[in-house]
């Protein structure tokens, strides 16, 4: 499972870059191998160094150099050297992490595309606030892990092949020693991975158990206003912050004996190594700078088993993370057709024996209507009974499952979703969007399709129109505006668009006498040249119908719509 998501987390991000992206980022492993070698580089200069001071013979890479070369010359160009390999380096981190942030933000606006994608029911497979946590969260989290593979994990892999290899050249039994050091530490990564896998998603169920009551509690506890079980709800909670405390603790715990078992390791196999080099020192069979070399790359060798141990952490819980994130997104036939419009003006739309499932638990069967340009056509009925259905039918937000819908009469829709760029919507509850609140009536571009000076001034709303949201806060813009002021946003958005078919639900609530009749007045004048839905309870805009539609629900799912 892990190794699957592991895959799938770089095929994602290769594949959200260019070509010529792709030609830098084959170029730049090429100048990260270079620069994983060249870091063994400054040792070397070193133990030239620590020979030429001895008066030993002077070697760099099994070569021999002439004694006569000036201890000075050899800092000097020691220096120059070491500064340009480490230099390599740091281009090489820089330039690399560079890219994959542009391949992670070429994957995070790619990622946005389909999580606002609208969808068939809008069944989503997570809660909106944990999807917007993935979505900013995860990236963040692969772009990490991505910059430690290639900045840390990948040169140390390769620095530490060099090193064993020089070794090699050097002393058997010292290659015999890491060898089985690296063996066993690489028992304890393996030992550690997989009870690390398990540690993690449970970790990560308890996190999202803690966020998911959270809200929930808080949303319930403002709409019932029963803050009085607060202390209830506080312990509720407490007791989930300590489980998931108790998974978190056990990570810990689990990578403390690792590490203490890895530097045991690795500091027995160092100085049993430096034991056996001064044992040759002292018969005279290799050099005294070379423990230097040989200590330094003991060191390199252990490196990236202890960088893959940490790795393989990250990675884990990266991949919990990303298989969430990738369950988000729907397949191709889950989505709806976005891009595709009706073309002529709809002078009527027809439901025969049309049936719905909004949701997990709620269905309609067998809706007969027909909506006409010409007519306010006022639907009602009791809570429950499937207004709310019928408006996402109509917006293409809940999908048919029976029947037809045929439009003028001669063309026959997959999806309602189809008249989206036909239909002004003003929804019960007006969506605020944090952005100034002229864009919010002028949406999406900011841009009118008729003179809004007029209905501004007849709903008082100079002072609204000039509100302004601020980037800087981190409190939403609806929560700066009344009931009353969302409301007549809502409905001024949608009464300025130009537009084939008009919905309103419950257009007159959270409004007084004055701005409710006038409103009612502006969308009475909109039937003249459109298809006019009115969902209301109210008894003055049910006065002001030219055709009433009552739904009755007569058992469970049945609901059985009356003309009157």
């Amino acid at each position: 499972m892990i190794k699957e998501k592991k895959i799938g987390m770089f095929k994602a991000l290769w594949s959200v870059l260019s070509n010529k992206e792709r030609v830098a980022f084959i170029f730049l492993m090429l100048l990260g191998i270079i620069a994983s070698v060249a870091v063994l580089v400054p040792t070397q200069i070193i133990g030239i160094i620590i020979s030429k001071l001895s008066g030993d013979e002077i070697y760099i890479l099994g070569m021999h150099l002439s004694n006569e070369i000036s201890y000075v010359w050899i800092i000097i160009v020691g220096a120059v050297i070491t500064f340009i390999m480490r230099n390599l380096k740091a281009q090489y981190d820089l330039n690399i992490e560079k890219l994959i942030k542009k391949a992670i933000a070429n994957l995070r606006n790619e990622s946005y595309g389909w999580l606002v994608s609208p969808r068939k029911n809008m069944d989503l497979k997570m809660t909106q606030g944990d999807a917007i946590y993935r979505m900013n969260q995860t990236p963040d989290t692969m772009t990490d892990i991505i910059c430690d593979l290639f900045e840390d994990v990948i040169p140390a892999v390769l620095s530490a092949i060099v090193a064993f290899a020089y070794i090699v050249s050097l002393d058997l039994w010292s290659m015999l020693i890491i060898g089985l050091g690296i063996l066993l530490v690489g028992l304890c990564v393996f030992v550690r991975t997989v009870m690390e896998k398990r540690i993690s998603i449970r970790t990560e169920k308890a996190k999202s158990s803690i966020s998911s009551m959270t809200s929930n509690t808080i949303s319930n506890l403002a709409i019932i206003n029963l803050y009085k079980t607060m202390s209830y709800e506080s312990k509720m909670y407490s007791e989930r912050v300590r489980a998931f405390y108790g998974e978190q603790k056990k990570q810990i715990n689990l990578r403390l004996g690792y590490w203490t078992v890895v530097r045991f390791i690795e500091v027995f196999c160092m100085f049993l190594t430096i034991f056996l080099c001064a044992e040759r020192v002292y018969e005279g069979t290799m050099l005294a700078s070379s423990i230097v070399v040989i200590t330094n790359y003991v060191t390199r060798i252990f490196e990236p088993v202890q960088q893959i141990g940490y790795f393989s952490t990250k990675i884990i819980q990266a991949s919990v993370s990303f298989g969430r994130f990738s369950e988000l997104k729907p397949s191709e036939d889950q989505l709806l057709p976005v891009g595709e419009s009706y073309k002529d003006k709809v002078e009527s739309i027809t439901f025969e024996n049309v049936g719905a499932k909004n949701g997990e638990t709620f269905k309609i069967d067998g809706i007969n209507l027909k909506f006409n340009k010409g007519e306010m056509i006022v639907v009602t009925g009791e809570s429950g009974c499937g207004k709310t259905t019928l408006i996402r039918l109509l917006c293409g937000l809940c999908e048919k499952k029976t029947g037809k819908i045929i439009v003028n009469d001669k063309d026959k829709l997959t999806s309602a979703y189809i008249l989206t760029d036909k239909m002004s919507v003003a929804m019960q509850d007006a969506y605020i969007f944090n952005r100034d609140a002229e864009l919010n009536i002028l949406y999406p571009d900011g841009v009118a399709e008729k003179d809004y000076k007029p209905l501004i001034k007849k709903l008082s709303m100079e002072k609204i129109i000039n509100r302004k949201y601020e980037e800087s806060t981190d409190q939403n813009f609806e929560n700066q505006l009344s009931g009353g002021e969302k409301k007549r946003i809502g409905i001024s958005r949608a009464l300025l668009r130009q537009a084939d078919i008009y919905i309103f639900d419950e257009p007159t609530n959270d409004l007084d006498s004055k701005n409710a009749n006038y409103i009612l007045d502006e969308i009475q004048n909109l039937k003249n040249d459109a298809i006019v839905i009115v969902v209301s309870h109210d008894d003055r805009v049910i006065s002001k119908a030219d055709r009433l539609i009552k739904f009755e629900k007569v058992k469970d799912n049945l609901v059985e719509v009356v003309e009157i």
